[in-house]
């Protein structure tokens, strides 16, 4: 039986995703700003904001904590 349920990516695939709407966007200006592209951009780099953001709360929790 298949998994329906979607994944979760990690940041390098969020990256990889931003970048290629980026590009989509980049190569169509004549078009003007497709709002909704612009919109899964602006999801994708909230979730890697959200990642690095939960990254950075560990290596300063980690750093305080004795060995």
């Amino acid at each position: 039986m298949m998994n329906l349920t979607p994944a979760d990516p990690d940041a390098r695939e969020r990256v990889d995703r931003a970048r290629v709407l980026t590009n989509v966007m980049l190569e169509n200006p004549d078009a003007g700003p497709n709002y909704v592209l612009l919109m899964i951009l602006a999801e994708q780099l909230q979730h890697l904001h959200d990642i690095f953001e939960a990254a950075e709360r560990h290596r300063i929790q980690d750093a305080r904590l004795p060995l």
